[in-house]
């Protein structure tokens, strides 16, 4: 999925204000960052070589695991933007959409 497609499928059809907006445009971006790193560390596992010869964790682990936090303080910070939406919303071009690449709100 593309940004602004990703932006769009969380924003819905609702008029956001320009806080909204910037604030979705920023999840967008951190959901990006999680993607990325989970496909790295597919890539390269989860444990790298430090040069030394002693295993360290893969800094891409870092980044899923700070990009995942501040998620996760978005939706709870602003369950009004982020949470559950009726049945009908979250739709893009008649899809259903995986708003937070697999993501969910744990109570």
């Amino acid at each position: 999925m593309s940004h602004s497609e990703l932006v769009k499928a969380l924003a819905g059809d609702r008029e956001l204000s320009e806080f909204d907006s910037r604030a979705v445009t920023i999840v967008a971006q951190l959901i990006e960052r999680v993607q990325e790193a989970r496909e790295i560390i597919a890539a390269e596992g989860a444990v790298v070589d430090k040069g030394s010869g002693e295993p360290i964790e893969h800094p891409a682990v870092k980044v899923e695991r700070m990009a995942s936090a501040e998620i996760r303080g978005w939706v709870k910070e602003r369950p009004d933007l982020f949470g559950a939406r009726p049945a009908n919303a979250g739709h893009v071009s008649g899809a259903n959409v995986d708003k937070f690449g697999g993501f969910k709100l744990v109570k």
